[in-house]
């Protein structure tokens, strides 16, 4: 596959992932203090079955990508490694904070229905976690590039 296919075919991957992970957050019931907790089933749960393999076919479209073009052969790697790692840092930390928040707004109140349930999708599958992934990614392959780097600059030349 040549990378202007693969290039469109992860956009579209992308704009798939985005889609679905507004549609989670759609079908995620909030917990609104004071109402009764609905006894209805978890419908985002079935976007879950979507929403992860294409997640996986991101990812492995992104690392394609990075790889072919050599994107962090180019810059100073580094300073690339640095800076991913602080927004995975950044990205997690709001990652948590969400899961926190969404925590303390159940409470207690969904103990029979475990981690899983109508009103706790949103701490799995959200705009931070996919961030993560993404940079996750993105700096063990910068790190990995300055591993290289380092090591074939280190060898004696014949």
């Amino acid at each position: 596959m040549n990378t202007k296919v693969l290039r469109i075919a992860t956009l579209i991957v992308f704009l798939i992932n985005v889609i679905l992970i507004f549609l989670v957050d759609w079908f995620t019931i909030e917990m609104i203090p004071g109402k009764s907790i609905s006894g209805n089933s978890n419908p985002a749960v079935i976007l879950w079955f979507l929403e992860l393999p294409a997640y996986l076919l991101l990812l492995t479209g992104i690392a394609l990508i990075v790889h072919r073009e050599r994107y962090l052969v180019q810059y100073n790697r580094v300073r690339v490694s640095v800076i991913l790692l602080a927004l995975l840092a950044v990205s997690l930390l709001l990652q948590v904070d969400k899961a926190q928040r969404i925590r303390d707004r159940i409470d207690g109140r969904t103990n029979e229905f475990g981690w899983l349930n109508p009103y706790t999708n949103t701490i799995y599958i959200n705009f931070y976690s996919f961030l993560s992934g993404i940079l996750l990614l993105l700096l063990i392959q910068s790190v990995i590039t300055l591993i290289r780097f380092k090591f074939r600059s280190g060898r004696p030349t014949d």
